[in-house]
């Protein structure tokens, strides 16, 4: 019976994500920090990232304040395994926001950065909410 629920979860996360993000106008592109890999003969340390991109995902904005001079934006996105290779998000990852035309933001990407990263499970990762400043 677990493994139903976790089914149905999975399925139903991943729907809304998709069928919520679909009405947006910006996308995401999410950049998986791989483990490095170490070269003997050369002594070279090597790190490739893997890129999922144009992302539509829903994106709450949550607060916005004025630190030290300038505007501090924090917001949520919300991510299911599928959308970023079936892995856990970390805090070494990158996520740029890319606003479309509709946005007053329009034509610029705004880098964030992960604060904090809500992972909801059974048995299976089915949704991952994550906290970004900007």
């Amino acid at each position: 019976m677990a493994g139903q629920l976790d089914s149905l979860f999975k399925s139903v996360a991943s729907s809304v994500v998709k069928e919520l993000g679909a009405s947006f106008d910006a996308t995401v592109t999410y950049i998986r920090k791989t483990d490095p890999t170490y070269d003997v003969a050369t002594g070279a340390l090597t790190t490739s990232d893997q890129i999922y991109s144009n992302l539509k995902v829903p994106i709450e904005f949550i607060d916005s304040q004025e630190q030290e001079g300038r505007e501090v934006r924090k917001a949520k996105l919300y991510l299911t395994p599928d959308l970023i290779g079936n892995v856990q998000p970390t805090f070494e990852d990158t996520i740029v926001l890319e606003y479309g035309e509709v946005s007053t933001l329009a034509g610029t990407d705004r880098q964030v950065q992960i604060t904090d990263i809500r992972t909801y499970r059974g048995g299976q990762e089915y949704l991952y909410i994550v906290m970004v400043r900007f």
